[in-house]
């Protein structure tokens, strides 16, 4: 009589993917385009979420384009965020907000 036992293999559970977002804004004089940084979030459900994050911008204004963090609000919903980050203006040190929608990419979990 033989005994045959065979050994399976885990499944491989690691993946590639970007996970992020990408946005602009429109603010008073200026525009910027923003990439998805840090936020804290409070989930409401799947598809819904609001928070404050921060948004490493290249901020154009005046033919000139610079980087800048924004930090601000932002909803999500589903795969769009509206978000409402806010800059500071050197060198007097005021912030100036701005409006604008951002498209969320990634690997739902």
């Amino acid at each position: 009589m033989a005994f045959f036992s065979s050994a399976h293999a885990q499944e491989n559970k690691s993946a590639f993917y970007l996970d992020g977002m990408f946005g602009a804004t429109v603010g008073s004089g200026f525009v910027t385009l923003n990439i998805g940084g840090p936020s804290l979030s409070m989930v409401l459900s799947d598809d819904f979420k609001v928070g404050v994050g921060a948004l490493p911008s290249l901020h154009l204004e005046d033919g000139k384009a610079t980087p800048k963090l924004g930090l601000g609000p932002r909803i999500d919903l589903k795969k769009v965020s509206i978000i409402a980050p806010f800059f500071p203006v050197q060198p007097t040190g005021k912030w100036v907000g701005s409006l604008g929608l951002a498209y969320k990419f990634g690997r739902k979990k």
